[in-house]
């Protein structure tokens, strides 16, 4: 018997009705209830190599620490910019002090503490020093920056470190506890002077004393090198931090003159040489024989590059098989030329001045190359020079006066302290906020550090 339309019709109706109902029933389910109860339930993905969220800090042994003493004249937001942030970041960073500092009212002289996240240099902290009693600490947490006073970290320790050199002086010096930011401080004592990658060899010994310092939450982090020591070949070379009247510390020699040269020794923090300045070497490109006039420093993506010495920008762009590079003309005669960069710092272009250390690109890989590196070439007088081993004079600056007879005492104390280290040794446990390094060796307190 063939039913009527009339019921088909009729339980059309009636399904699409319950379709509609269920549908609306699912609407009314909270997303998060649909998730766990409605939903099929699958074995939950373990997530692998990801990247950390924005909002995450970088591990400390892949942050870059930058030291910056604000200069007559300078403001924070050219401090930023020159350090290679783009824009929009120096404008929210200072933005983000406004209610709790005013950053137009930094002096010269005072530190700026840079912290960047070493794979993209990225602004991870800036920490800026008011005064002796209390600093400005800016924080990108969670994806905003954040700001707020606190007092200046107190001396709470002087510390010292010595060691053996086993298989190179950056593992060994880890293996004693040397933090990690002091090897590239060394490299910056000693760097003119002997090569810290290649000179030194198995059976060297160096030694440092370093102060370390507190913060009002009771963390520690360590603070300045106050003297240190190498021993390579037979040599024995020497740095102790001294203060003039104005507070503006140095690192002289034992015999009172200024260590180092007016130009930085190396322009990057780098794993290794690959290639070296050479008349003939393989092209690991064309595969064949050709001069290499630089040095290749290898180095993970977007470490930061920094100017040797002061100069003027004379190119910043696209140079063919050099990919992104920046050249720099510095006092007569030299110039620089950085290459392979992944970006030029913001602000760096042809014509604009930059100072010793100023951040002007990221390491890359762009043009002819087969790995991320600097090429790092120098001119004297337009001719290609070895950069590891020309630069001029070393630096003439030496103490007299009554400047001569303070250091003379600070020697005494310092080399006393290098001269008694043994792995590992800490030398002191003071609380005090002292206004100079030599309030830390005064004679007053050898029965504190002895």
């Amino acid at each position: 018997m063939t039913r009527p339309p009339g019921n088909r019709i009729r339980k059309l109706i009636g399904l699409r009705v319950c379709l509609m109902a269920l549908a609306l029933v699912a609407c009314l389910v909270p997303d998060t209830l649909a998730s766990s109860d409605l939903r099929p339930r699958t074995a939950p993905r373990v997530a692998r190599h990801l990247d950390p969220p924005v909002q995450e800090w970088a591990d400390p042994r892949d942050e870059v620490y930058v030291r910056h003493i604000v200069a007559p004249g300078e403001t924070f937001v050219e401090i930023l910019r020159g350090h290679g942030l783009p824009e929009v970041a120096v404008l929210a960073w200072y933005h983000a002090a406004a209610d709790t500092y005013d950053l137009d009212r930094i002096e010269a002289g005072h530190l700026i503490l840079l912290t960047f996240a070493k794979d993209r240099g990225r602004l991870m902290r800036c920490e800026y020093e008011i005064d002796r009693y209390s600093m400005l600490s800016l924080r990108l947490l969670h994806g905003q920056i954040r700001a707020h006073l606190k007092a200046m970290p107190r001396l709470a320790a002087v510390r010292g470190l010595m060691g053996r050199v086993e298989a190179s002086l950056a593992t060994s010096a880890s293996a004693v506890g040397v933090p990690v930011q002091m090897l590239s401080e060394l490299t910056e004592l000693f760097g003119w002077h002997v090569d810290l990658a290649s000179d030194v060899q198995p059976g060297d010994e160096f030694r440092i004393v370093y102060a370390e310092l507190h913060d009002e939450q009771g963390g520690q982090r360590p603070g300045d090198i106050l003297a240190a020591e190498i021993v390579t070949r037979g040599r024995t070379l020497t740095a102790i931090r001294f203060e003039d009247d104005d507070g503006k510390p140095a690192y002289y020699d034992l015999d009172g003159r200024v260590l180092g040269r007016p130009f930085l020794r190396y322009p990057v923090a780098f794993r290794r040489v690959t290639s070296g300045f050479s008349g003939s070497r393989l092209h690991p490109v064309l595969k064949r024989v050709r001069p290499h006039r630089g040095i290749d420093f290898s180095a993970p993506i977007g470490t930061p590059v920094r100017a040797v010495a002061d100069g003027v920008v004379t190119f910043a762009g696209w140079n063919g098989q050099y990919g992104r590079q920046v050249g720099i003309r510095h006092e007569s005669p030299y110039a620089t030329s950085y290459s392979h960069l992944r970006a030029v710092a913001r602000g760096v272009r042809s014509g604009s001045a930059v100072r010793k250390g100023q951040v002007i690109g990221y390491v890359g890989r762009s043009g002819m190359a087969t790995g991320p590196h600097l090429h790092y070439m120098m001119f004297e007088n337009g001719v290609y020079v070895n950069p590891l081993s020309a630069v001029g004079p070393l630096a003439d600056e030496q103490l007299s006066g009554p400047h001569q007879q303070r250091f003379a005492r600070l020697r005494e104390e310092m080399t006393a302290r290098l001269a008694s280290l043994a792995p590992p040794l800490e030398l002191a446990a003071l609380s005090l906020a002292p206004k100079s390094v030599l309030d830390l060796v005064r004679s007053k307190l050898a029965s504190y550090v002895n």
